[in-house]
């Protein structure tokens, strides 16, 4: 892996509220699935796979690894216990299928195994995308966020999880900016009344997680407005929706909105 693409990686990060749950060997059809895909040459090269984040949640341990062939690993092992039923490797790989020719990774798919008789996992194979983190002190920055959602939500999708950190400058052309974790993505059918409930959420989040300030999302608003080229309609669902979420956000937090 070369010294530039080690400086796009994240620390690794480890939750401290892991329990002592270990990850089971790889199966033989996840080595199986990794072969074929040309993600791995062998069985040893499994101990190559750099462990970027660990985590455990809903009695599941979700390890993330990188490839030095250009890869990125989500591997979930599902626990006995208490579930969460969103399929987030589903829901990434179908948005990012339908995003395919964005500036976003490309999934390559995902596979379903049985360790044992109470032990399940699920792998999810996708290409990484180098970049380094954003910088919204600059407009174009800002015009680049606002194509790049707009293009993201003209292809019927949603974010959901708009936190500055999921976005990576990545200096391609003409659009420079990529999101990378659609694990709370969704996707719909067409610009229906559903899809545009689901983007006031969108726009909603990004205001309170995407740490811009007041004049940067102003910029941001105007140029993706302009993109979108909403009905008055369209519009006033949108605005209905995001002024629910932050109305709610306040509720909840007790302060508000900046």
């Amino acid at each position: 892996m070369s010294s530039q693409n080690q400086r796009m990686i994240p620390e690794a990060t480890f939750s401290m509220n892991t329990p002592n749950r270990q990850s089971p060997d790889w199966h033989p059809e996840e080595l199986s699935f990794l072969n074929k895909n040309k993600v791995i040459k062998t069985v040893a090269a499994t101990h190559d796979l750099a462990l970027i984040k660990k985590r455990w949640a809903y009695n599941t341990l979700r390890e993330v690894f990188l490839t030095e062939n250009g890869y990125v690993l989500k591997r979930y092992t599902h626990f006995p216990g208490r579930k969460d039923y969103r399929k987030i490797w589903q829901r990434e790989h179908d948005a990012l299928k339908r995003l395919e020719g964005l500036n976003t990774p490309d999934s390559i798919g995902y596979l379903n195994v049985k360790h044992s008789a109470r032990i399940s996992g699920t792998l999810h194979l996708r290409t990484f995308l180098p970049g380094s983190a954003v910088d919204w002190s600059n407009e174009q920055s800002l015009q680049s966020l606002a194509a790049l959602i707009a293009g993201i939500h003209k292809k019927h999708v949603v974010l959901l999880d708009p936190q500055r950190e999921n976005f990576i400058c990545t200096h391609s052309q003409p659009v420079s900016l990529s999101f990378i974790d659609f694990g709370r993505a969704r996707v719909f059918r067409g610009m229906n009344p559903l899809t545009l409930l689901h983007i006031g959420k969108d726009l909603a989040k990004l205001r309170t997680n995407g740490e811009l300030s007041r004049t940067q999302l102003e910029i941001f608003n105007k140029r993706y407005y302009q993109l979108m080229q909403f009905s008055p309609l369209q519009s006033s669902v949108i605005n209905f929706s995001k002024n629910y979420w932050l109305r709610r956000r306040v509720k909840k937090h007790g302060k508000p909105v900046d």
